[in-house]
């Protein structure tokens, strides 16, 4: 059990760096947009099972992906696009509600429940121009997503889904390029929903990645919307 418990009433959180050896740094607060900004940039994120407390982890080390020395394949990209149609999406409610179908099946209730409550908060954030989302069509058929929040040169990535093969693959290909195109520096791969196979990812320690977080927030604004 975590030892520190937020409140409701207030918007902290404890430094990362008290995290227990799993990575967990407290339970408790809401999912309201200004904690989630909080939590971003100071290098922490939610997780938690359905109907239970939140849980907040900053774990050591980090997943990431760099984008300044990932290898993009032209080649790869050019044949996915052959197959599928992808862009940014201008019904982000919509990929939001194709990730409940995708994660929230009943007999399966686990951490990667898109909740309600946290529903609410990514449209928030994106309402503000802060969460963003690529669409992948196939035949006039929607069939894959991914969606996170722009902060500075940071895209922390929430969620990721294919309703076809190799369509969170393109997915995420082109998040990538349209992030390089604007000199992001990375992305937060940790979460379970945003592992996609064959991509080579990185680490980085706590300490390293909580200071770029921490500097990032104070040196620029969201531009997602520039893309």
């Amino acid at each position: 059990m975590p030892y520190f418990e937020l409140s409701k009433n207030e918007i902290d959180f404890p430094p990362a760096y008290f995290a227990d050896p799993e990575g967990l740094v407290a339970s408790g607060g809401d999912l309201n947009p200004e904690r989630l900004l909080l939590a971003y940039n100071s290098g922490i994120y939610y997780w938690h099972y359905p109907l239970k407390h939140i849980k907040w982890w900053s774990p050591d080390p980090r997943t990431v992906l760099h984008l300044d020395s990932f290898d993009f394949s032209i080649d790869r990209f050019q044949h996915l696009e052959k197959q599928f149609t992808v862009g940014l999406t201008n019904d982000f409610e919509r990929v939001l509600r194709h990730c409940q179908k995708f994660y929230n099946l009943e007999d399966k209730m686990n951490n990667n429940w898109l909740s309600e409550r946290a529903f609410r908060s990514f449209m928030e954030l994106h309402q503000k121009g802060l969460a963003h989302a690529v669409e992948v069509w196939r035949d006039r058929h929607f069939v894959g997503g991914i969606f996170g929040v722009a902060i500075g040169k940071i895209f922390f990535g929430e969620y990721a889904f294919s309703m076809e093969e190799n369509a969170d693959e393109i997915a995420l290909l082109y998040l990538i390029k349209k992030l390089k195109e604007k000199d992001f520096q990375l992305i937060d791969m940790q979460k379970e929903t945003m592992q996609i196979n064959g991509f080579d990812l990185d680490e980085m320690s706590r300490t390293e990645y909580v200071a770029l977080c921490k500097a990032n927030a104070e040196r620029y604004t969201a531009k997602f919307r520039q893309l």
